[in-house]
């Protein structure tokens, strides 16, 4: 009985302090919503979060549905934001996950471990991904956005520019519970 008390204490205490600890506390999906359209202006609706915000505070991946101030863009959003004191953990992540399409440059680069951007136009649409890690917080995005009355060109360079401006954030904003 001893052994197994002494075992669960310490998948606890490894729990805790690795990778993903209680002092690892990224914003909710509620936060990052609320916060979207200081940088991107228009309509964010939350369509799922996961997992629940009780049984993990270090990680969030949220599913937003989006349209423009002007009404001219649509999209959907898939955001994961993950904190951890394992900064090797953090870049590994985002140098391995599959960003598709044609690598397209972020200018806050700079700022990041790591950084990475690529879309690609598939019919309609244009596919944004940005992946980015700091030493503390892995932030990802896969965002699709369309505009039936914009060039190839002006689509392609909104939604690169909303994807990096939406990563960027999840990267910089706090939680506040």
């Amino acid at each position: 009985m001893a052994g197994v008390v002494v075992l669960a204490l310490g998948l606890l205490g490894g729990w805790r302090w690795w990778p993903f600890g209680d002092d690892e506390v990224v914003p909710s999906c509620g936060e990052l919503a609320a916060a979207l359209p200081d940088v991107v202006a228009g309509s964010w609706t939350l369509t799922r979060t996961e997992p629940k915000r009780e049984a993990d505070r270090s990680r969030v991946r949220c599913d937003l549905d989006f349209t423009s101030a002007d009404q001219s863009y649509q999209g959907r959003v898939v955001l994961s934001v993950i904190e951890s004191n394992d900064e090797a953990f953090l870049r590994s992540t985002a140098t391995t996950g599959p960003c598709e399409g044609e690598q397209v440059p972020n200018p806050s680069a700079a700022r990041y471990e790591v950084a990475r951007s690529c879309s690609a136009k598939i019919n309609d649409k244009v596919y944004a991904g940005v992946f980015l890690a700091s030493d503390k917080r892995y932030a990802h995005i896969l965002a699709d956005f369309s505009n039936a009355g914009s060039t190839v060109e002006q689509l392609v360079t909104y939604a690169n520019t909303s994807a990096q401006r939406i990563t960027d954030r999840a990267m910089t904003l706090q939680a506040t519970d």
